[in-house]
């Protein structure tokens, strides 16, 4: 579509639907953003395109690689749809930007059953919507069931929901079928729903999944105003937000989809972007060389693992796994694959998470031990093949089969590389027929809770059927000390059981800890105040956002 049309259609929304006190709190600002908007066009036509709305200092242009599949905020795992979910939605609670501490947000407080089996939330009053009515327990109800009859994305965080429970207009009672110590943090990813819009917007009993794929129901900084697929979205400031105005905001916020990242580094340099996000070390190296820009290199929760097939012939034995992770050079990975924007793994949870250990030695090279426990194995020259599937598109991936081709070879084995994207590798390991023998997985937690890594890569349950336990390792102690682990309420305790688990991994090896990833991303350096959110992957909160000469 071409520029000046999507500027057009930045008038044209599809908010007529909004309720009428809405209708009369943003008209006189959508007239004003039609008549800025016609002004850019008109001038865009002699040649000034974004980089004239990147010259509007209340406008944030913002340059991602991806565009969201749906604007529902159920499918938030997904950072793609976690970005305009934090900026359209409030939750119970949030973590606070650049930590993993959390506040209360539409609730003024809770109380925990001493069993752990249902928290009852009192809700703040006077919270709007974007169509003017107010935030009620009846909504945070109907969010919950929802989330329970419709089960896909954020559910997979809160399996143990039940359902909820109205005690009155602003009192709610949430219940699980087990405690999860974890629980409060992963309610940072259930937005709340205006009940009676998305239920006035239902289709077949389909819980308005159909409306909310290019439409908001809720509470948050900022109202959804366009959406062209693949192309942008935009939004704007919700007058009546809850939080308010004070201090230093932007009124409305672009975000362009450019897929190629030289692309979106060139509308960062010519002035059509603000912020952009960054995938190569490389482009970032040289972003950095231009004071006009800052550049963010923000550590993560996000750790890149290998699994090991365990059912595999030959690495079905623990001693050839563990070889094959002393041949790695983490080190060259962070050097060569990140040129020095990651961090060696210690062990299988990164730093930030409930429970990680940081007396935990990093993943380390030695080929002498590797080539002992080989020749212990009964394979002292190697002499067999495996196949390695990695993400073709990903140079980090890339260069990661690289290395492990390499250091394979010190032990005579042969690694056959397999690239493959995400749904085909997913798809591959979902039966013991078709899963490749090592394969790269990244995790990205939903919440910064040990078993969004040791349960979801390790627990049996977690093999196959679209689950990410890729080394398809089965061990009924280690299943045990999962689930014991994931209802323990007391700190210490838990966190003795995630010490345990981590040794029978030590052991076993049924994965490599290979490195942390840092996020990369660049700016103009008049762009303040933006933090990454460890809880919330790869998101950009426009809310904290400003421009330091407005």
């Amino acid at each position: 579509m071409p520029l000046s049309t999507r500027f057009i259609n930045l008038v044209y929304s599809d908010h007529m639907l909004r309720k009428d006190k809405t209708n009369m709190l943003l008209k006189s600002r959508k007239r004003m953003v039609f008549l800025s908007i016609a002004l850019l066009f008109i001038l865009s036509v002699i040649g000034g395109g974004l980089q004239l709305v990147a010259q509007d200092m209340s406008t944030l242009v913002i340059a991602l690689a991806g565009s969201p599949p749906t604007f529902d905020p159920l499918a938030a795992s997904d950072s793609r749809v976690d970005t305009p979910s934090i900026n359209l939605y409030n939750t119970l609670l949030q973590y606070l930007p650049g930590v993993t501490e959390w506040e209360l947000e539409l609730a003024e407080s809770y109380e925990q059953a001493e069993d752990g089996l249902s928290y009852t939330f009192t809700l703040k009053p006077g919270v709007m919507f974007h169509d003017g009515t107010e935030v009620m327990a009846e909504d945070v109800a109907y969010t919950v069931d929802r989330l329970v009859a419709v089960n896909i994305g954020v559910a997979r965080s809160l399996v143990m929901v039940t359902g909820a429970e109205v005690i009155d207009d602003y009192t709610v009672q949430i219940n699980l079928s087990t405690p999860f110590p974890g629980f409060l943090g992963a309610l940072s990813r259930l937005y709340i729903l205006n009940s009676d819009l998305v239920k006035a917007n239902t289709v077949d009993d389909d819980w308005g999944q159909t409306w909310l794929q290019n439409n908001d129901a809720g509470s948050g900084p900022y109202v959804l105003t366009s959406f062209t697929p693949e192309q942008e979205f935009t939004i704007e400031a919700f007058p009546d937000y809850f939080k308010g105005w004070d201090g230093h905001h932007v009124d409305r916020a672009i975000f362009v989809v450019i897929k190629e990242e030289s692309t979106r580094r060139l509308s960062l340099e010519n002035g059509d972007s603000h912020w952009i996000q960054v995938g190569s070390p490389e482009t970032l190296d040289a972003l950095s060389e231009n004071p006009a820009f800052t550049i963010n290199t923000d550590p993560t929760l996000n750790q890149l693992y290998f699994a090991m097939n365990t059912h595999h012939p030959i690495l079905s034995d623990a001693r050839v796994r563990k070889a094959l992770s002393l041949v790695y050079d983490f080190e060259g990975h962070v050097e060569l694959a990140r040129n020095g924007y990651a961090a060696i793994a210690k062990g299988v949870l990164p730093p930030g998470i409930v429970c990680f250990d940081a007396s935990m030695p990093e993943s380390y090279t030695s080929v002498e031990e590797a080539q002992a426990l080989m020749a212990e194995a009964g394979y002292a020259d190697g002499g067999f093949e495996l196949t390695m599937a990695y993400q073709g598109t990903s140079p980090e991936e890339t260069a990661a089969m690289q290395i492990m081709q390499a250091g394979a070879a010190q032990l005579g084995i042969t690694i056959r590389p397999m690239a493959v994207e995400w749904p085909a590798k997913v798809q591959a390991y979902s039966s013991q027929e078709t899963a490749p023998d090592v394969g790269t997985v990244w995790m990205f937690p939903s919440l910064p809770d040990p078993d969004q890594f040791f349960g979801r890569l390790g627990h049996s349950s977690q093999g196959g059927g679209g689950g990410i336990n890729f080394s398809w390792y089965a061990n009924a102690e280690n299943d045990a000390l999962l689930e014991a682990g994931k209802v323990e309420l007391d700190p210490e305790a838990r966190c003795e059981i995630y010490k345990q688990i981590q040794a029978i991994w030590d052991a076993e090896t049924p994965y490599v800890n290979v490195v942390v990833g840092m996020a990369l991303s660049a700016s103009h350096a008049n762009v303040k105040g933006y933090q990454w959110s460890p809880p919330h992957s790869f998101t950009q909160n426009v809310y904290q956002i400003y421009f330091d000469d407005m």
